[in-house]
């Protein structure tokens, strides 16, 4: 049997952090969650997570800077989806090499099933 789909969730707001956490797990992924750069470093680096979810709006980091930094400490292929209150155009997503991105407040399945076809393409690519 496989593992379950590790989900690293990057956010500075506790509460989405718990939030998070609890749905991920409810519908079978291993979330992983950190509030700070150093930590989600750290988290992508030991945790190996199939797919990344960023809040776009970071203190102490852009999300340029943070995608950047995971790009570094780990494979390219693991899809990085971002967290956003404001709109963000396709042409930006593809330029901070992003796999796409979900406005918040979002709808939780569908949120799953993007993450679930991301985990799917990640997988697959890794076979």
């Amino acid at each position: 049997m496989n593992a379950k789909p590790v989900i690293l969730v990057i956010d500075d707001d506790l509460p989405i952090l718990t939030l998070m956490r609890n749905v991920l797990r409810e519908f079978g992924f291993e979330a992983t969650v950190a509030s700070t750069e150093a930590a989600a470093i750290e988290s992508f680096r030991t945790k190996a997570p199939h797919l990344v979810l960023l809040d776009k709006n970071m203190p102490g980091t852009s999300v340029r800077e943070m995608i950047a930094a995971l790009r570094k400490e780990g494979p390219n292929q693991v899809p990085i989806v971002i967290l956003s209150g404001e709109p963000i155009e396709r042409d930006e997503i593809q330029r901070l090499g992003a796999a796409g991105a979900v406005m918040k407040p979002f709808d939780v399945l569908d949120l799953v099933k993007r993450i679930r076809s991301h985990v799917g393409d990640a997988q697959n690519a890794a076979s």
